[in-house]
């Protein structure tokens, strides 16, 4: 992240912050559903990709997303069961989510791209969980329930960031960071 700006920095820690927050939430939310009906895990797993999503749709710059996944998986660590796991989580989430423009060199940012990603990282994600919980706890449907609900999640969750992301664009609390 070169020729960074306090002013990004901080933005990037505000997102990262709210996202911890959110993955508090959602980790004991996810671990019920996961208890109660584990075939509907895999919905509840997109809400970690919103705040890189979402740094990397506002600032379209490289290594956004990664450190605000890292920061929201740090905000959240002491606060889930998880504990500083889910900051290596967090961690992987955003560095999957830096690959496609990674590849491009940071040099473009088509919405497709973003949802290239979202696909991408839910097809890793589907074969992570059908290992975790599919494979000896469901039944057929209910580990193609599992391993659908995990590729979309990631997919409309991005979605979400990206509604999010033009509605904060509009305010103008971003004119200047993001990148030329």
């Amino acid at each position: 992240m070169k020729n960074t700006s306090t002013r990004l920095l901080l933005s990037c820690a505000a997102i990262g912050v709210a996202g911890g927050i959110l993955f508090i939430v959602n980790a004991y939310i996810g671990g019920t559903v996961n208890a109660v009906i584990p075939m509907l895990y895999g919905l509840t797993l997109g809400v970690y990709f919103v705040p890189g999503a979402l740094a990397q749709f506002l600032f379209r710059r490289g290594g956004v997303a990664l450190l605000v996944a890292v920061l929201s998986g740090l905000v959240s660590a002491a606060f889930q069961p998880l504990g500083f796991g889910a900051a290596l989580i967090a961690l992987g989430i955003g560095a999957v989510q830096e690959l496609p423009f990674l590849i491009g060199r940071y040099r473009h940012w088509p919405l497709w791209l973003f949802f290239a990603g979202a696909v991408f990282s839910g097809v890793i994600l589907a074969i992570g969980m059908y290992r975790l919980v599919g494979s000896r706890d469901l039944d057929a449907a209910g580990a193609v329930v599992l391993v659908a609900g995990s590729v979309l999640s990631p997919v409309i969750f991005t979605a979400l960031a990206i509604v999010l992301g033009r509605a904060l664009e509009a305010t103008g609390v971003t004119r200047g960071l993001r990148k030329a």
